[in-house]
């Protein structure tokens, strides 16, 4: 059974990002594989649920912050077949960047610094926020538990925001 708190935490995370884990291009997410065997969406829930809990208990930008980490790997391509001139560590970024204004109109300044810098230090340009260091932070978090394996352990969260965000489809549509 979830805790209280952690109830509190999906609650808030949803308030937050909702809007944008409803739309049909981020759930388009879940078709690419992102650190097998983890899917893009999965991946980028894990980094912005983590960067809006650290963000909203500093009382940052936790808003801002989470919608930004939440599109960071927003390219929609499979980067495993489908190469580029340059390589994805450089590319997806802007890509991901493109995508996000594209479908949700445009983004702060502090979001677009974050998704384009989110590949720091393989970037040679540092995040310009602390918004930035901590989805830099989270995204690098969400990659190690990736590759070891350990990312079935937000599974309960991850299933625990999907309901949420069920819960509130059925109350917007009630018939």
């Amino acid at each position: 059974m979830q805790s209280e708190k952690q109830e509190e935490w999906v609650r808030g995370y949803c308030d937050v990002v909702g809007d944008l884990l409803q739309h049909e291009k981020v759930q388009q997410m879940r078709q690419y594989p992102h650190h097998k065997p983890v899917d893009t969406l999965y991946h980028s829930v894990y980094v912005s649920f983590l960067t809006y809990r650290i963000c909203a208990s500093l009382h940052w930008h936790a808003r801002e912050a989470a919608r930004a980490a939440l599109l960071h790997d927003f390219y929609l391509y499979n980067w495993y077949v489908d190469k580029h001139d340059e390589g994805h560590a450089w590319y997806h970024p802007k890509e991901a960047l493109k995508n996000a204004e594209y479908y949700f109109g445009p983004l702060t300044p502090m979001q677009r610094d974050m998704i384009l810098s989110h590949m720091w230090p393989l970037h040679i340009a540092p995040p310009r926020s602390r918004e930035g260091m901590v989805l830099t932070f989270a995204d690098k978090v969400g990659a190690v538990r990736d590759f070891l394996r350990l990312s079935k352990r937000f599974r309960p969260v991850y299933t625990r925001i999907e309901t949420e965000m069920k819960r509130r489809e059925r109350l917007a549509n009630p018939c």
